[in-house]
């Protein structure tokens, strides 16, 4: 006999938590089933997890959350009391919760009738429901577009879709309505999506692999069929895809290359529809854009197009009313419709055969909704003949009626386009998808669904192209694809995210030269300069700006707008110690145009700039006033400052600012600036000497001393004194330590010019220093500026002593047949075994071996072919403007000013300076305060 078996149930109690869109308390339970052969003996146990859905019908605002709290635990005995508090939390949430707010409704048993309704309704319109309010949901995850439409989203979906129904537990009956028709497949996914985004369920989802796989392949096969079926499957992954750890899963299932497939063949439908409604608004129906036969077969197949366009399943809402589709207004007199057809005009078969589809389409319950109606093919081919071009009424009801269905196609379109590109850009974090989706040729598509209207659906593209344009090659593709022309549309939009999110755009092709140049072209600068006072995209604009202005050419097209006043002003009128770096870089740029100076710098604004960098000591802001310093209109501007410049020079402690400031001061070579009092009295030239100590400071700062010094040595009592206070030594010793470093090797030696240009100083650096045996070992330097330089100090040293006039005059000939020389003797070591060393010394000694006398001689030394005599050559190489000793020659031209000709070579000791316009000001000169010739006398003596 077989014993009894004993059933035990129990159940235990879990969390709570509030529905995602309705007033309700979801209880999570677990349930526990065991059946007993024996007392204390279990053959079976089972475990399932269950929720119960517990619905607050009279919750409302004026509902007190704690007493229905107190009711809901003690009528539900899977509430514990310890759980009070939360229950009463949870209700709390869900009266001030902004979805309910407004949904409130007093009358309790009307609720409950369309409560009832929503469950037992498994219509053709109820799928719709779900598919029409899934597919114009917005994005849950973060990124662009993600925070402007998810509350609406909410509110739509809590309000319109029966979602009591959907429960994880019924996952298998969904799974079900996968493999049924198509309206049963739309609603089985639209509740498998709302079950998606609730992201508690996205763990048990992942384990559900014929879940997945259905949805993958329902994707693959029908996703050409039905919009909404393909918005709600590409929404179930992008809930995946927005936390990293499931995109494996979307790979698995190669989600993201159907997702490009669907993108592609949508833009490319898009485009070909607003092509055909291009051509039926050309007169004649042609389109000039193409050939003649091209058109005439676009034509042809137009109602074909235009008909399935009329076949996509259509929102309910959006459904016209019956009354609205337009019916013939003539009727047969005798007989039937299909004999009157040959007596009716073209454009009313035309008419018939649209609206009766277009009504079919949209009314008909049964049939799938992809499937197009059956149209009769005579019908279709006597239209196309018959088609009467010449009534423009009817063509012109024709076109508005197309171009008002292509705006609703594209409205459904374009929320299919943002779930799809937001599930490629959360995965485009992983790199090696990204350069996949590259090749597939994403941003194509990208660039190519700028030209839409959605606001949404732009800040996700452009977003998107923002990412990828940080890589070389996407950015060159999308200046390929004409970008530039795309964007000043966005920035005309009112929508101030979008706005930003461009303008990041525009600054990462702002690295492109190329691309800027594009930019200016296509009338960027007026547009960004306009978003300076924009406190919101002040700082990406003004980084662009920066950017442009980089190029030459653009600089001066600032002064056709008010860029430069406004950064003027904004750099003078901030309140902030330091100036914002992208600011006062833009103006440092600006300000070497000579326009753009003379902007900076009217209306007093030259003294609030220096009251506020000798103020805060801003090395920036003063490297600006030395861009303002180059220009020669503006340089007498600056005479009232040269005290406090000279002055700040020993008593800061800041080596940027003090650069900035030797800057200046060494732009300034106005020739009625006594520069030998500044030095004496600010005491500068022991703060000098120091300078020049090798490896003592930055090199910056050493340069702009030699630069100053070069600039005040053209002055003679500069140039006395600083033979005097043995700073010519203090340069050489440097320029010994200096010898890698062109750029400094080469400021000294244009002070060593500077010094022999005056007769009072030459005859000391000929004779009491080494500086004409370094200049020439530098008469063979690599650099052409630095070789230059050395032949205009070895011309001056040539003309005053004969001796190195002659040394001179050998290592010139010797580096100018230099290369000759070399194969000579190669060509003898060879020949004669002999050693060339002895060989090299006896030709040094007694120039026999390779040089005669005579021709030494009657060498020009100045390359001078008119004379070969050796005197009438002195005179003429005096004489010639063209000849090296003669010739202009400055600091170098990339770096510093031009310095005075050396016409003035001998006259330069007689010539008078002129008087100072006030007594007072010891910048000017009056009255020297060194004796020239005692001062030469004296450094003779020494």
């Amino acid at each position: 006999m077989t014993p009894s078996l004993l059933k035990s149930a129990r159940w235990k109690g879990g969390s709570i938590e509030p529905h995602p869109t309705d007033k309700a308390l979801i209880v999570n339970y677990q349930l526990e089933a065991t059946v007993f052969g024996e007392p204390n003996n279990p053959m079976i146990e089972e475990k399932k997890h269950c929720q119960k859905i517990i619905r607050l019908r009279s919750l409302n605002a004026k509902t007190d959350p704690a007493a229905l709290a107190r009711e809901v635990v003690e009528k539900c005995d899977l509430i514990h009391k310890s759980q009070l508090n939360d229950v009463e939390q949870i209700i709390f949430y869900l009266k001030n919760r902004k979805d309910n707010a407004s949904n409130d409704i007093p009358d309790n048993n009307t609720h409950s009738r369309r409560s009832a309704a929503l469950h037992t309704s498994h219509t053709r319109s109820s799928a719709r429901s779900h598919s029409s309010v899934a597919a114009l949901t917005g994005s849950t995850g973060s990124g662009a577009g993600s925070t402007g439409t998810s509350n609406g989203v909410s509110n739509a979906l809590s309000a319109a879709t029966p979602t009591a129904d959907v429960s994880i537990n019924n996952i298998d009956e969904y799974v079900e309505l996968l493999y049924e028709e198509l309206g049963e497949r739309i609603r089985g996914s639209a509740m498998i999506l709302q079950m998606a985004r609730n992201p508690d369920n996205l763990e048990e989802l992942e384990k559900n692999e014929a879940c997945l796989s259905a949805l993958s392949r329902v994707l693959r096969e029908d996703w050409r069929k039905s919009l909404d079926l393909s918005t709600n499957i590409i929404y179930i992954f992008f809930c995946f895809s927005t936390y990293t750890k499931f995109h494996p899963l979307i790979v698995q299932y190669k989600i993201g290359s159907l997702c490009m497939d669907v993108i592609d063949y949508e833009l490319r439908r898009y485009e070909s529809m607003r092509n055909e409604l291009d051509v039926r608004k050309q007169p004649n129906g042609s389109s000039t854009p193409h050939s003649a036969k091209a058109s005439k077969e676009k034509l042809n197949r137009s109602t074909d197009d235009f008909l399935d366009i009329m076949n996509e399943e259509k929102p309910k809402e959006m459904e016209p009313p019956r009354r609205r589709i337009p019916e013939l207004k003539q009727r047969p007199k005798s007989g039937n419709w299909s004999s009157f057809h040959g007596s009716m005009s073209s454009s009313l078969i035309k008419s018939q055969i649209l609206n009766s589809s277009y009504h079919e389409a949209l009314c008909a319950g049964s049939s799938p909704a992809g499937d197009p109606p059956a149209v009769p093919s005579e019908l279709k081919a006597q239209s196309n003949e018959s088609l009467d071009r010449n009534d423009p009424k009817v063509k012109k009801e024709e076109i508005d009626r197309l171009n008002k269905q292509l705006k609703i196609f594209a409205k459904k379109q374009e929320q299919l386009l943002r779930v799809a590109f937001y599930l490629l850009l959360n995965m485009a974090e992983n790199v090696k998808l990204e350069e996949k989706m590259r090749r597939k040729h994403i941003v194509k598509m990208l660039v190519k669904a700028l030209d839409r209207q959605n606001i949404d659906l732009l800040m996700l593209v452009s977003t998107f192209l923002k990412k990828l344009s940080i890589v070389g090659d996407n950015k060159d593709e999308m200046g390929a694809l004409n970008i530039v022309a795309k964007l000043p549309r966005l920035f005309q939009s009112t929508h101030t995210d979008l706005v930003q999110v461009t303008l990041k755009l525009v600054f990462n092709l702002s690295f492109d030269g190329g691309l800027r140049r594009k930019m200016i072209a296509a009338g960027y600068l007026p547009m960004l300069v306009m978003f300076i006072n924009d406190e919101k995209h002040h700082g990406i604009a003004v980084k662009i700006l920066y950017h442009m202005s980089l190029d030459d050419k653009v600089k001066g097209m600032f002064t056709q707008t008010e860029c430069v006043q406004m950064a003027t002003d904004a750099i003078i009128l901030n309140l902030n110690v330091k100036v914002d770096l992208d600011l006062i870089a833009l103006c440092i740029n600006l300000s070497l145009n000579r326009r753009n100076a003379q902007i900076m710098v009217e209306g007093q604004r030259l003294h609030s700039l220096m009251d506020r960098a000798f103020k805060y000591q801003d090395a920036l802001l003063m490297k600006l006033l030395r861009n303002l310093s180059q220009h020669e209109s503006l340089q007498l501007q600056f005479i009232d400052y040269v005290g406090d410049l000279a002055r700040i020079l020993t008593i800061c402690d800041d080596e940027a600012f003090i650069v900035e400031c030797l800057g200046i001061l060494g732009n300034l070579a106005l020739t009625d600036l006594d520069y030998s009092q500044i030095l004496q009295n600010f005491q500068l030239i022991p703060w000098i000497r120091q300078l020049l100590v090798p490896c003592s400071r930055m090199d910056d700062l050493v340069l702009d001393t030699i630069v100053y010094l070069g600039t005040c040595a053209c002055d003679e009592l500069c140039a006395l004194l600083f033979c005097r206070a043995k700073v010519v030594i203090s340069l050489i010793e440097l320029l010994k330590a200096k010898q890698e470093d062109d750029e400094i090797v080469l400021q000294i030696i244009f002070v060593f010019q500077q010094i022999l240009r005056h007769e009072s100083t030459r005859e000391y650096m000929i004779k009491e220093t080494e500086s004409p045996a370094y200049l020439i070992d530098l008469m063979h330097d690599k650099n052409e500026e630095i070789r230059k330089v050395c032949d205009y100090c070895l011309d001056i040293i040539a003309i005053s002593d004969s001796e190195w006039a002659k040394r001179i005059k050998l290592e010139k000939f010797r580096n100018h047949n230099s290369q000759w020389l070399c194969m000579v003797e190669s060509q003898q070591d060879q020949d004669n075994e002999q050693d060339y060393a002895d060989q090299e010394d006896e030709c040094e000694n007694d120039l026999d071996t390779y040089l005669r006398s005579e021709y030494l001689d009657n060498c020009d030394l100045y390359n001078d072919n008119a004379d070969n005599d050796s005197n009438s050559n002195s005179n003429h190489s005096n004489n010639n403007p063209a000849s090296p000793a003669m010739s202009t020659y400055s600091r170098p031209l990339s770096t510093y000013r031009r310095s005075q000709d050396l016409d003035d070579l001998y006259n330069m000791t007689s010539s008078s300076k002129s008087q100072g316009s006030s007594d007072n000001n010891f910048m000017f000169k009056s009255n020297k305060s060194l004796d020239a010739d005692g001062l030469h006398e004296e450094l003779l003596m020494a």
